[in-house]
């Protein structure tokens, strides 16, 4: 019997740590304040306020590796091109550099729809072709 216990307080030991070490990004999804992921994972087209498409950004729907990936095609924008991953926020998402850190972020505007917090680029899904 004291194997058996022994072994489940192994077990939750281990949760524990593994609970612990939930990336941020991870941690304040699960938390339930930020917007659901569905809402803002997927294809969308940014264009400059009042101009055109200048970049299309896929938002991945899963983890990989503790983080939620972004790909930047056709950007000539630095920062967006600098994303590596993205994270869901109470109020629209953040992209995210390859050191963890907020290069960009954008609240939700419209169902379909987000403004980067200078309102100068605004996101609008993008069909898929």
């Amino acid at each position: 019997m004291t194997d058996a216990r022994a072994k489940l307080a192994a077990m939750l030991a281990g949760a524990l740590v593994l609970t612990a070490c939930t990336p941020p990004s991870a941690a304040s999804e699960l938390q339930g304040q930020a917007l659901p992921v569905d809402q803002v994972a997927g294809y969308w087209a940014l264009s400059e306020a009042g101009g055109d498409a200048r970049c299309q950004l896929s938002l991945a729907n899963l983890i990989i590796d503790g983080v939620r990936p972004v790909l930047a095609e056709r950007c000539t924008i630095p920062a967006i091109a600098a994303a590596k991953s993205w994270r869901a926020t109470t109020s629209g998402f953040e992209l995210l550099g390859g050191d963890g850190a907020v290069v960009m972020t954008f609240r939700r505007t419209g169902v379909d729809a987000f403004e980067e917090a200078s309102g100068r680029y605004r996101l609008s899904r993008a069909p898929i072709s």
